[in-house]
């Protein structure tokens, strides 16, 4: 950006004063009985709380602390006129984003983005509109549970090269893991087959990937402040964050348009690979030209959000697994015991093998629950003024689902810091428990319609590394075992940090059960 640090400030700074007059005035008219907000932190003239918020660390964390200081599991926080409202249990996430989520299944507004950028098209970023109706109404025809199950074979495929990778060079787990779930998903989408790590399909969906964590960043464009900004000139001084999102916005055209392009010409001479794109392109009935379009526009929309809203996550979940079985063996001892009682030694699991395996399973869920990839998820956006057990909620409010607080709730999971897939077993848990697992993946209307997807091939890929491979401790030189620290990445998203680990096959039978897969 070619704003200063200094002008940065200033600008805010003056943007703070205005919106605190702005609301104030409005605040009267809007909120006669003057209701409270809900409770929180004091906080500063113009500034507000943004001096109270963690410059580094957990603000996940930090948001749940209050809510115990406060005696509130609803919180409010004001940054320069912004009211961000932080929900910290499933109870009220549950009043406001579920029960209520007519007003509050909106976005909030990201100019740089969406407006700049264009990524309105996507499920995940787009406001609450018809565009958002018609691609989650798409996303769940393709992607709900009965409709994954197409998928099957393409996950078993991606999960078999995964194991062979992993037998030959087990050190480079982590390499392997992010090809397997960039490959499977291009797979579905596409129906593109990715073999190696520089494949240019790949390659280019990863930098759309790094952009979109770059463009997303909270706080580092001064246009999301002063969304006004979007108006000047290329030209000015300070307006390179225009120039910046236009380059971003075209290469994000082109990794959008490349492999849908490459899906229509393969069907156009009749060698059709079955994938999503394939199978929606195919159900496209509009005769109209507009209509048309615009259906194959969504089309391309979905099946970019596919892949970037889930290459990243699901390598954050298998890295976590992979972190668990290290540092909690006797999970790993009794779900292995389980996968040789059912599925036996002389074949690799599968899908249909999923009821007979209730351990398994908890240790997908469990790995959910104990650590998410999006701890906030998406903030979500209040549409209307809205009043809440006493406490005024202006429109437009940023309100955050903290989903790692909900997940770690000592009311719905007792001992929550310890990975104990068992409690999806124990006939005692509460029906609230066992749906709060769902909330790793965000709240009401905005629930990723992913999720049925993402679960069974995490189930898979899980299952099969558990049957056919042991993950140990690392030793030191003097053989002592090193114990990992179990630290994740304290930004948006929960990944784990680089951990030592040993990785080998459980026997010689299961090597050879992996490598036949070839």
């Amino acid at each position: 950006m070619a704003f200063s640090s200094t002008q940065y400030l200033a600008l805010s700074v003056l943007a703070g004063v205005w919106a605190s007059v702005y609301y104030r005035v409005r605040q009267r008219k809007r909120n006669p009985s003057r209701l409270p907000y809900p409770p929180g932190p004091k906080g500063i003239p113009i500034l507000g709380n943004l001096l109270d918020l963690p410059r580094e660390g957990y603000i996940y964390k930090a948001f749940r602390q209050w809510s115990r200081d406060f005696d509130s599991a609803i919180i409010h926080v004001q940054i320069l006129g912004t009211h961000i409202v932080v929900l910290n249990t499933k109870e009220v996430a549950d009043d406001l984003l579920d029960n209520r989520s007519s007003i509050y299944s909106d976005r909030p507004r990201m100019p740089m983005m969406n407006e700049l950028m264009g990524f309105a098209w996507s499920v995940g970023f787009t406001p609450y509109n018809d565009w958002w109706k018609h691609s989650r109404r798409l996303f769940h025809q393709h992607f709900n549970p009965s409709a994954v199950e197409r998928f099957r074979p393409k996950k078993l495929k991606a999960t078999h090269a995964f194991l062979r990778r992993l037998a030959d060079k087990p050190e480079d787990f982590r390499d392997h893991v992010r090809l397997m779930a960039g490959g499977v998903i291009l797979d579905i989408a596409y129906g593109i087959d990715v073999q190696t790590a520089d494949d240019p399909y790949l390659q280019r969906a990863d930098e759309a990937l790094h952009i979109v964590d770059k463009a997303g960043n909270p706080g580092s464009w001064l246009v999301d402040v002063l969304p006004a900004l979007k108006y000047i000139p290329e030209w000015l001084p300070g307006a390179g964050f225009k120039r910046q999102a236009r380059a971003w916005r075209a290469f994000v055209d082109r990794f959008m348009a490349m492999p849908f392009d490459a899906v229509k010409e393969n069907m156009q001479r009749g060698g059709v690979v079955p994938s999503f794109t394939s199978l929606a392109l195919r159900d496209v009935t509009a005769e109209d030209e507009a209509a048309r379009r615009y259906q194959e526009e969504l089309i391309k929309g979905v099946g970019a959000t596919t892949y970037l809203a889930g290459a990243d996550t699901t390598m954050s979940v298998i890295a976590t697994f992979f972190l668990a079985m290290t540092m909690y063996p006797e999970v790993q001892r009794r779900a292995q015991e389980e996968l040789d009682q059912v599925v036996g030694k002389d074949r690799l699991p599968d899908f249909t093998d999923e009821p007979s395996l209730p351990y398994t399973t908890a240790v997908m869920k469990e790995v959910l629950r104990w650590q998410q990839v999006a701890p906030f998820a998406i903030p979500h956006c209040v549409m209307t003024d809205d009043v809440y057990n006493g406490y005024f909620i202006p429109a437009g409010s940023i309100v955050i689902g903290n989903s790692w607080a909900v997940l770690h709730d000592e009311n719905l999971f007792p001992d929550p810091f310890t990975f104990n897939p068992g409690r999806f077993l124990d006939p005692n848990i509460s029906q609230r428990a066992l749906a709060a697992v769902d909330h790793a993946f965000g709240f009401g209307r905005r629930l990723c319609p992913g999720r049925f997807m993402a679960m069974s091939f995490a189930w898979i890929t899980m299952a099969s590394t558990l049957a056919t491979f042991a993950v140990e401790k690392a030793r030191d030189a003097d053989g002592k075992e090193i114990d990992p620290t179990g630290a994740f990445s304290p930004g948006i998203m929960g990944t784990p940090e680089d951990f030592p680990c040993i990785i080998k096959p459980r026997s010689r039978e299961a090597e050879d059960l992996v490598r036949a897969t070839a």
